[in-house]
């Protein structure tokens, strides 16, 4: 059982796909592009290899548990298996191909990597083709509307049907958050004036429980298995100035740290560029509601 179809699917809800000890896949975001040649590219996922992050992060071996209904170790002992068939390719210098996703190849002692064009990762422009324009013909008389124009048109009102409906579900959100902090400031108010007219009565403790809207987009840090060491990493990611925070704990009983949390993906992707530079190039995104 090899790797690829894990790799592939992984590849369309993260950022970054580690497989232990070996190498990880990298994707970033193209926008939309039109070229010389008329051909309108809707955004795109590239995808690049580091073989210089090779530290477990835990995605890759549940993904396979959950998928196959093994155990965590299970999942592991396959991953080394498939690694260690890997660098036996290394060791021959015979290409390792990644199906849908690339080929990485050793030439003079230097790993390279050609990914495929094919696939579009990023799950926003799912479905969208390239569109190639026709000639732009016009007589003196009357400008023709091009069937470039028309794909063009078509697929702009694609997009921004698409963005509207992402901001009107954060609207709907911020609205709910709203609503939520009206409905505790109301309740105090009452509770205030009761206490105001009866004033025989002390002041009546007014306890009012309101969930902290932390979001649910962490850039995270890592996850451990002695949940001391996890307050350890927060502690030291405070001192670096993060709001860290510990995120519970996965199905396997790891406490997960992040350096911090946001409400959209758009700030989570703008702090983990950040964070992969300064502090760590293997933290990734987790997309999880706080209790």
């Amino acid at each position: 059982m090899n790797l690829d179809k894990y790799v592939e699917d992984l590849l369309y809800r993260n950022e970054c796909v580690v497989i232990p000890n070996f190498g990880a896949f990298i994707t970033s975001t193209n926008s939309t592009n039109i070229n010389s040649e008329g051909v309108f590219t809707p955004p795109s996922k590239s995808i690049s290899f580091n073989k210089k992050i090779k530290k477990n992060d835990g995605v890759l071996a549940t993904y396979i548990s959950d998928l196959n209904n093994i155990s965590f170790d299970d999942a592991m002992k396959l991953i080394k298996l498939n690694v260690s068939n890997f660098n036996n390719d290394i060791h021959n210098k015979n290409d390792i191909v990644f199906s849908k996703v690339g080929v990485i190849s050793f030439k003079n002692g230097v790993t390279e990597f050609s990914s495929y064009n094919n696939v579009n990762y990023l799950t926003e422009s799912y479905g969208l083709p390239s569109v190639s324009s026709s000639t732009i013909k016009r007589n003196k008389n009357k400008a023709a509307f091009s069937n470039f124009s028309k794909y063009a048109a078509a697929l702009i009102i694609g997009l921004l049907i698409s963005s509207l409906v992402y901001n009107n579900e954060l609207n709907k959100i911020e609205q709910k958050n709203i609503i939520a902090y009206q409905q505790a400031d109301l309740l105090i108010e009452k509770e205030i004036q009761k206490a105001t007219f009866v004033i025989e009565n002390p002041l009546p403790i007014v306890k009012m429980v309101v969930k902290e809207n932390i979001g649910a987009f962490h850039v995270v840090a890592g996850s451990f298995s002695i949940e001391e060491n996890s307050f350890t990493r927060v502690k030291q990611l405070k001192n670096k100035g993060y709001k860290a925070r510990r995120i519970g704990q996965n199905k396997f009983g790891l406490f997960q740290v992040a350096y911090s949390s946001f409400q959209t993906r758009a700030e989570a992707d703008i702090a983990l560029g950040q964070i992969r530079i300064l502090d760590n190039q293997a933290a990734w995104i987790l997309n999880k509601e706080i209790n």
